[in-house]
């Protein structure tokens, strides 16, 4: 680990970005005027978020484990090649295996008050072992007025792929109870917790967890009226957006999530899913983008 960090500090010798050890992982920190991001290589996760002037964004557990025996829980993971169940094969982990890989830091910039990083996963013996098919996966985290992340998957194969993904953002909320998510009127919904049914919202969305709703078609912002502020989460390259919260009894079958957490989180997830999975031909790519900003409500100091 200290060799790697050693590499990492002499690689990258940028204002504002630092690399330190959590646990078993490693974890680069940007910084710039606009406020800092943070990032593990393991699974390419966020895992922390705050604005100048504001408070941190990205939820993660008190007891998610930084020791690479799985995806860190909460911070913002990669589902990837698919989203939920593996579509044919149950026995494989579920929303993919990119968030249980390694990737490499491919570059770090910082251009005037911007900072970018890229990191990569690629085809290797371990996924080709899960996943027999040749790619590179990116993933851009851009920390500007906004937090921006764009993946980006190329097709180096012969064949053509059938996709789901997600990012699966955590974000943090005072009280995920009744919680009002504005953007998802008139859309056509999946309930999972509710068996599986499907539904249109006709109004906005009020969470009462226990909640597991696809929502397809969306393809503007979804906005969580939190207690002080709004958060809003624009996105591109995406028709679906899923939102969750285990509620409690969930949280309780959930051994790295406290059995009161769930009320201090809620997912809004930019995705690919379930209606709206897509076809990658050979040599194509495809880019899905979320852009996260936070507006501060009256009276807010």
């Amino acid at each position: 680990m200290i060799d790697t960090l050693i590499t990492l500090r002499n690689r990258f010798p940028l204002p504002g970005v630092h690399f330190h050890q959590r646990d078993r992982l490693v974890v680069m920190e940007l910084t710039n005027a606009h406020g800092s991001v943070s990032i593990t290589p393991m699974g390419a996760t966020v895992i922390g978020y705050t604005p100048e002037g504001g408070e941190e964004m990205i939820w993660v557990s008190d007891t998610a484990r930084f020791d690479g025996s799985r995806p860190v829980r909460g911070g913002i993971p990669v589902c990837w090649p698919w989203f939920g169940a593996h579509p044919s094969e149950p026995e494989q982990k579920a929303h993919g295996f990119a968030r249980h890989r390694p990737w490499e830091i491919e570059s770090v910039a910082v251009e005037g008050d911007i900072t970018r990083a890229i990191l990569r996963l690629q085809a290797d013996e371990a996924t080709t072992r899960i996943w027999p098919h040749d790619f590179v996966l990116r993933l851009a985290v851009t920390l500007d007025v906004t937090l921006r992340l764009d993946l980006m998957a190329e097709n180096r194969s012969n064949e053509t792929w059938r996709l789901s993904e997600a990012l699966h953002s955590y974000f943090r909320v005072q009280d995920a109870r009744d919680i009002l998510v504005d953007g998802l009127d008139g859309l056509k919904y999946w309930d999972k917790q509710q068996g599986g049914i499907r539904g249109t919202q006709t109004s906005p969305l009020r969470v009462r967890p226990p909640i597991d709703r696809v929502y397809f078609d969306h393809m503007g912002e979804a906005v969580i009226n939190d207690t002080r502020r709004r958060i809003h989460i624009d996105k591109a390259g995406s028709q679906t957006t899923v939102v969750w919260n285990p509620g409690p009894d969930g949280a309780r079958g959930i051994d790295d999530i406290p059995d009161d957490a769930w009320t201090d989180m809620l997912c809004v997830e930019t995705a690919n899913a379930i209606d709206n999975r897509y076809r990658l031909a050979p040599g194509e790519r495809h880019t899905l983008s979320a852009t996260i900003h936070v507006e501060r409500t009256a009276g807010t100091p």
